[in-house]
């Protein structure tokens, strides 16, 4: 379950409290089994990607809801491919939790966060240096350093402003290098 979570917070540019319960489970506002669909890309295709249906988000206050589209990739990393996995393995309460222990307790913010620093420390990496909001970080700054236009970027992570911005962090190497490129002929 962790890792379809982790692969759906990355590749959908969530926030965390999009994808967990912060209080008891309410299928109006968290995230249900039924709020994902998978498509194939084209027909007769065997590449699919996946939809899914945020019903409630920060940036949502009228709770008009947003549906993201998030595509496959050949990669170890493919986020259609965990969740698949995921829910061929889960219950199948469609108006359960999307994300959800065996027992049917849904994932709330503090066990993600829980259990990603726990994966983090495991790998090496200093928990202490990653937070809930890393995903949307990574996923815009990887986004813009694999040239990936600003307007998609804000598309992909939803903001309600430019703020998106704030999300992209510049690698040293490309700061250190503007003194060169301002003179360069």
């Amino acid at each position: 379950m962790i890792w379809a979570a982790i692969s759906i917070a990355f590749f959908g540019f969530l926030r965390i409290g999009e994808m967990t319960c912060s209080g008891p489970y309410n299928s109006s506002t968290n995230l249900c089994r039924s709020d994902v669909s998978f498509h194939n890309k084209k027909r007769g295709d065997n590449e699919v990607f996946l939809q899914l249906r945020i019903k409630a988000s920060k940036t949502d206050p009228f709770r008009a809801s947003a549906t993201i589209t998030i595509g496959s990739n050949s990669g170890m990393y493919c986020p259609v491919r965990a969740l698949q996995t995921y829910l061929s393995r889960a219950p199948t309460d469609y108006a359960g939790p999307l994300f959800c222990y065996s027992n049917g307790v849904p994932l709330s913010r503090s066990q993600f966060t829980k259990e990603l620093r726990t994966l983090l420390a495991q790998g090496g990496h200093h928990p202490a240096h990653y937070a809930g909001h890393s995903f949307r970080i990574g996923a815009a700054t990887t986004a813009a350093s694999q040239g990936l236009p600003h307007w998609l970027i804000q598309t992909l992570g939803r903001p309600s402003s430019d703020c998106y911005l704030r999300y992209i962090r510049t690698p040293i190497n490309v700061l250190t290098d503007v003194s060169k490129r301002l003179i360069a002929e």
